[in-house]
């Protein structure tokens, strides 16, 4: 007889693979949203600023237009026709100049005023004291006295950068300048006018400034704030997905180690029918002339009857293994008659009645009427006697087996509880594998051909210790439609 090996488990290849791709484009869509969104922020802030900056500029632009219409009209025209010459500093002109001066940008937020003449000093200011005084014009103030009109300035007192993170800022934090050529009409048709100083003007911006910080301060944070919050989201349906996904890669290693066992089992089983269906046949002629010897030998020779009667009871016991063996590795497919579990019963402790006696073991029995099953009658009587035999085994000497069986829903339960000491806790969820067995003597195949044919019936069997101690088997079967 050649046996084929059994097949090796294959590899597990892939099982455990992380999901990296996921988690790296989960952290690059992390950089990607927040580097697009603080791009967008500082790009929507410095509009706002450069449309503040450029309302601001045309703002002064128009205010020094007007003073220099105003100032020419108003202060130099008059002065000129009346003394021939302008001198600020004679108080009478300086008074009229700054009255003028005063009417115009009164309640306008206009911080200082200056006005140049061509030797580069203050002739004129909002603050008495810097009258008369060099070294206050800015580098660019020749252009303004040659007509030219530069561009406006911010003067900050402290870096750009550093304004967001001293903000509240103090008052001149930031400053607008603008320089504009003081101009009187042309002397001649098709004549530039001509320049009569540089007028200076400065506005503190600082508030308004501070209003753009704050601004896009708000903007970075909503912006860094939403892409947490979608981050968090991504990774948490990451790590769900992960769970989700080991816990699958779980269970397929599960179905393949139980596809694995049940190939060996398989084989193993064809191998173990094959041998018990070699035995079986001179194990019968072996019981079978032990049997016929012990009817024709002479009773009065002890030892000779003695040795008859171990031959045939061991070879009873060995028929019965060899039967175990050929029952769990061949199941027979069982028939679908209507079968009373009662009747079952009555023959399974009828056949079991005169053994339990000789060993002091009583049944109590609490059986519900009219349980009727659909199956095969000599299976399910084979595993109820297994279930019986096994609870008269455990108690070893008298106790009681209490037999319930009643109907719950569409499906009947059946209960076997003894009063022995119960199951082993480190033993139980090994009792309905193949071959474990506790007994010195016993095949480990007990408990799982009676799984093998409650299960073949669409039941289920359940091993556990009874709340007062003993071994309880609960089988549940559907009910007969």
């Amino acid at each position: 007889m050649k046996i084929s090996p059994l097949r090796q488990d294959a590899p597990d290849t892939g099982a455990d693979i992380p999901l990296t791709y996921a988690r790296t484009l989960s952290w690059f869509s992390l950089v990607v949203i927040v580097l697009t969104s603080l791009a967008l922020s500082f790009f929507i802030s410095n509009s706002a600023r450069e449309t503040l900056l450029t309302r601001q500029e045309n703002f002064l632009h128009l205010l020094v237009e007007n003073l220099n219409y105003q100032i020419y009209r108003r202060f130099a025209l008059p002065t000129i026709l009346a003394n021939g010459h302008i001198s600020l500093r004679q108080p009478s002109q300086y008074e009229r100049l700054d009255q003028v001066v005063q009417s115009v940008i009164h309640g306008l937020p206009v911080d200082r005023l200056r006005i140049y003449d061509f030797s580069h000093i203050a002739a004129y200011s909002t603050k008495k004291d810097e009258i008369g005084k060099s070294g206050l014009a800015p580098l660019n103030v020749e252009d303004v006295l040659r007509g030219e009109t530069p561009k406006s300035q911010i003067i900050a007192a402290v870096p750009t950068w550093q304004a967001p993170f001293r903000v509240p800022l103090g008052d001149g934090t930031f400053v607008l300048r603008v320089l504009y050529p003081l101009r009187g009409e042309p002397l001649q048709a098709g004549m530039s006018p001509p320049v009569m100083g540089a007028l200076e003007v400065t506005q503190d911006i600082t508030g308004d400034y501070e209003q753009v910080l704050t601004f896009q301060g708000i903007i970075v944070s909503m912006c860094l704030l939403s892409s947490m919050v979608m981050f968090a989201l991504l990774l948490m349906l990451l790590h769900r997905s992960e769970r989700v996904l080991a816990e699958r890669m779980q269970k397929n290693r599960q179905l393949e180690n139980e596809l694995h066992s049940n190939e060996k089992l398989a084989s193993m089983g064809r191998v173990v029918a094959s041998i018990a269906h070699e035995i079986r046949n001179p194990l019968g002629i072996i019981r079978s002339s032990a049997e016929f010897l012990q009817k024709r030998a002479d009773t009065t020779d002890v030892g000779v009857s003695r040795m008859l009667g171990a031959i045939y009871d061991e070879s009873v016991r060995l028929s019965q293994t060899v039967n175990d063996f050929l029952d769990y590795a061949r199941p027979r497919q069982p028939r679908q008659d209507i079968t009373d579990i009662n009747q079952i019963l009555d023959q399974t402790l009828a056949f079991l009645k005169g053994d339990m006696g000789r060993r002091g073991v009583t049944i109590n029995r609490q059986t519900a009427p009219n349980l009727l099953v659909r199956g095969d009658k000599d299976l399910i009587y084979r595993a109820f006697y297994n279930i019986l035999v096994n609870g008269q085994q455990a108690m070893d000497g008298p106790g009681t087996i209490t037999l319930r069986a009643r109907r719950e829903g569409d499906r009947v339960c059946l209960e076997f509880l003894d009063s022995g000491k119960g199951f082993d806790h480190t033993t139980l969820p090994r009792l309905l594998d193949p071959f474990f067995t506790t007994k010195d003597n016993g095949t480990g195949l007990g408990l799982p051909i009676v799984q093998s044919i409650i299960v073949s019936h669409g039941g289920t069997l359940e091993l556990e210790n009874g709340p007062e101690g003993g071994a309880l088997a609960r089988v549940w079967l559907p009910t007969a439609k």
